[in-house]
C-alpha cells in the first residue's frame, strides 16, 4: 500500500553542460628497492544520479562539483540507470531515442564515450568484475536475453542465453557467468557466446545467485526441501540454511556473511525435519558463513537491505506502518539504528525494488568509506536526491532528481 502511494517526481532545477569528468590521477608509487610496486587506485567517492529533466550527471556528496554527461533528454529521448564500473572509471548507461536503442559508455578517465547499438532497450546492466565487459538483459523474440558487450574502437555484443525470468552473477574473476533461469535451470557457464553451461543443481524458490570470494551462494532442491547453500559451482556445498518460503539474500563481496529473508504465507509453510536451521518466516536475517551462526535482524518484513563494501554494516528498508511511510535504517555492530522517513522516487519503485538483490550486485547506494549512504525520494514532501549519514541527523537534500547510485570506490 505504501508502495502505491509512492510520489511522481516533479522538480525543474537543471545543470548546464559541462565537459566529461576526468578522474583524479593517482601518483606512481617509489620504491626504494629494484621491485616496482603499481600505484593506487585514487578513491572516486561520487554520484552518478538522473537529473529532474532526465539527463545524467555525476558529483559529489555533498551535490558539487558537477560533471554533465549528457544534456539532451527530452520528447522521444531519455536515459536510463547509468552503472558504475567496479574501478569508477567509467559509467554505461542506456539510451531510447524514438524507438532507436544505445549502450553508452562513459570513459571518465579518458573524457570519452563509445556507443553500442542494441536492438532492444538494455534495461540492467552489470559490469564485469574486471571492468572489462559488461552483461546487460533485454528483450529478445524468444524471451529476455543476456549479452556481453565490450567497449573498445570497434563495440560489439553478443547474446549467450534467452530464458525469463532471467537473473546473473559474474564469477570473482570475471570470467564465468552463473545464470538462473526462474526455477528451471541453475547453470555455470563461460562469460563468451557459445561456450558450454554446466548444471549446477535443481534451483528452489530464489531470486538470483551470487558468487563470491567464498563461493556461489544459492537456494537448492534437495530431497524436496528448499536448502540456502554456498560452494563450489558442481562441486561441494555447505548448507546453511532450510528455507520455509521463496529467498531474497544479499551477500558482501567477502562472503563472510549473508544477509536472507524468506517471505511468504505462514499458513503455506510445511514442516520439515532437517540439520540445517529453519529460516524464520518474514524476518530478516544474518548468517555467518564460517560459524553458521544465525542472528535476527527484523522482527518484520524487510523490502530490500544492501550491504557496505566493507561488509559491516546492512542498510535496510521497511515500513513506518504508523507514520504511512517507507523508512531507512542501518544494522551495525548488533544494533538497528532507524534514520529517516520518507516516500520513494517512482522510478526506485518500477525498476529496482522487485529486482533489489540483482541490483545489489552491480550497484551501490552506500559511500565508498561507508560513512553515509544516498537515496532519491520525499523527505518532508520534498522530492530529490539526499544523502544520509549513518550518525544520523537529517538527511542533506543535494540536487534535484530521481535516481542515484554511488560509485563503488
Amino acid at each position: 500500500v505504501l508502495l502505491a502511494a509512492a510520489c511522481t517526481d516533479t522538480s525543474g532545477a537543471t545543470t548546464s553542460p559541462a565537459p566529461v569528468a576526468t578522474a583524479a590521477t593517482t601518483t606512481a608509487a617509489a620504491s626504494t628497492t629494484s621491485t616496482t610496486t603499481a600505484a593506487p587506485v585514487a578513491e572516486v567517492d561520487r554520484l552518478v544520479i538522473i537529473t529532474a529533466d532526465g539527463n545524467v550527471a555525476t558529483m559529489d556528496r555533498d551535490g558539487g562539483s558537477i560533471e554533465v554527461l549528457t544534456d539532451d533528454a527530452g520528447a522521444g529521448l531519455g536515459y536510463f540507470q547509468p552503472t558504475w564500473s567496479p574501478d569508477a572509471q567509467s559509467i554505461v548507461v542506456s539510451r531510447l531515442d524514438s524507438g532507436a536503442f544505445t549502450l553508452l559508455n562513459f570513459d571518465l578517465a579518458a573524457g570519452t564515450q563509445a556507443e553500442l547499438p542494441t536492438q532492444n532497450n538494455a534495461f540492467y546492466v552489470y559490469w564485469s568484475p574486471r571492468g572489462d565487459r559488461v552483461g546487460f538483459l533485454s528483450n529478445g523474440a524468444a524471451g529476455l536475453e543476456l549479452a556481453i558487450a565490450e567497449f573498445g574502437d570497434d563495440p560489439t555484443a553478443a547474446v549467450i542465453d534467452t530464458g525469463a525470468p532471467f537473473y546473473f552473477s559474474w564469477s570473482p574473476d570475471g570470467e564465468q557467468i552463473a545464470t538462473l533461469i526462474g526455477q528451471q535451470r541453475l547453470d555455470v557457464r563461460d562469460a563468451t557466446a557459445g561456450s558450454e553451461t554446466t548444471q549446477v543443481a535443481p534451483p528452489g524458490a530464489f531470486l538470483n545467485p551470487a558468487w563470491t570470494d567464498v563461493g556461489l551462494f544459492y537456494v537448492s532442491r534437495i530431497a524436496g526441501v528448499d536448502q540456502l547453500v554456498v560452494g563450489t559451482p558442481g562441486g561441494d556445498v555447505e548448507v546453511l540454511a532450510r528455507s520455509p518460503a521463496p529467498v531474497w539474500f544479499t551477500v558482501p563481496p567477502s562472503g563472510e556473511r549473508i544477509a536472507v529473508q524468506a517471505a511468504g504465507d505462514p499458513d503455506g509453510v510445511a514442516a520439515s525435519f532437517q540439520e540445517a536451521p529453519a529460516l524464520p518466516l518474514n524476518r530478516l536475517v544474518v548468517i555467518d558463513t564460517a560459524t553458521g551462526e544465525l542472528t535476527e535482524i527484523t522482527e518484520g518484513r524487510a523490502l530490500a537491505f544492501f550491504w557496505d563494501r566493507a561488509g559491516e554494516q546492512l542498510l535496510i528498508l521497511d515500513q513506518n506502518v504508523a507514520a504511512q511511510l517507507l523508512r531507512w535504517s542501518v544494522w551495525s555492530d548488533g544494533t538497528l539504528h532507524h534514520l529517516v522517513d520518507f516516500l520513494p522516487a517512482q522510478l526506485f519503485v518500477q525498476t529496482f525494488l522487485p529486482f533489489f538483490s540483482q541490483y545489489a550486485l552491480s550497484t551501490t547506494m552506500w559511500s565508498p568509506d561507508g560513512t553515509a549512504f544516498a537515496f532519491a525520494g520525499f523527505v518532508d514532501g520534498r522530492g530529490g536526491i539526499y544523502v544520509q549519514d549513518v550518525t544520523g541527523g537529517p538527511p542533506r537534500f543535494i540536487a534535484e532528481g530521481r535516481w542515484v547510485m554511488w560509485s563503488p570506490r
